[in-house]
């Protein structure tokens, strides 16, 4: 399993996908200084946009609009480009199963998702040390690099039933990527906190223990004490479940490699 994985990143090095990732992911935090720089003056005036609100709004983006398409994006074309190379068919000639190679191509996928969301901290530091200094700290940044980082790889296993389904398709993934960018969109209009425990992309607010401040209209640490670590921790569980459940389904064989199968036969005999 490790010479898979390593093989992945090896291939990830060539594609050119990985830089519009690490581009995407290091729009949240300026996305969320612009937003706050074209809200309405009443608006600012209420609000006091420190550091912890720049941390907030960078979790909150990146759930709800920047990471569900990418990781899609990113992992349905890591599982498409062995048909578009031609390569699967050689791939499983060899002692290796249509599902161990998508294990190995996950877990690269968790394990880049967890960069990705290093670097896109990262970021969010350095916006934060240009634009909003107050109450900035070690130990908020050192915490809020960890949610970050954890919330990345939760969101990439809530949506990988989506990746695995659409990865046993040839070129399914753009249609993929696009559902994946829904799914986090309508995520911001779950007011309840019991939905978005159970709800797959955001139930890892909960585990991080995202506090929700300006994002829910629950009076202040409300949002916080209606979380749940077990029912987010089950349903994560339970993405991973639904995504063996997937991969380990009867690969159905397209037409054209039954015809190159049975000609190949021919030509032995």
């Amino acid at each position: 399993m490790f010479s898979l994985i390593l093989t992945e990143f090896q291939k990830l090095k060539r594609y050119s996908i990985i830089l519009i990732g690490i581009m995407g992911v290091a729009c949240s935090p300026v996305i969320s200084i612009v937003m706050q720089n074209i809200m309405i003056d009443d608006a600012k005036g209420v609000l006091n946009y420190a550091f912890p609100d720049l941390l907030n709004s960078t979790i909150w983006n990146n759930m709800t609009i920047f990471f569900p398409m990418i990781l899609a994006l990113i992992g349905g074309y890591m599982i498409n480009r062995e048909y578009t190379d031609d390569t699967l068919k050689n791939i499983l000639t060899i002692p290796l199963s249509f599902s161990k190679l998508m294990i190995g191509k996950l877990t690269a996928l968790g394990i880049l998702s967890v960069f990705l969301g290093l670097f896109n901290a990262f970021v969010m530091m350095i916006v934060g040390i240009i634009s909003c200094r107050e109450n900035m700290t070690f130990s908020i940044a050192f915490i809020g690099t960890l949610q970050i980082c954890a919330m990345a790889l939760f969101t990439c296993i809530g949506e990988m039933p989506l990746i695995v389904y659409c990865g046993r398709k040839r070129d399914a993934f753009r249609g993929g990527a696009v559902v994946a960018f829904l799914l986090g969109y309508i995520s911001i209009y779950f007011k309840n906190p019991l939905i978005r425990n159970i709800y797959p992309l955001s139930a890892g607010l909960s585990i991080v223990g995202f506090d929700g401040e300006g994002f829910v209209t629950d009076t202040a640490g409300a949002y916080s004490s209606s979380q749940n670590i077990l029912v987010g921790v089950a349903v994560i569980l339970l993405m991973l479940i639904s995504a063996k459940i997937i991969i380990s389904a009867p690969k159905k064989e397209s037409t054209a490699n039954i015809s190159i199968r049975k000609k190949g036969d021919r030509n032995k005999r």
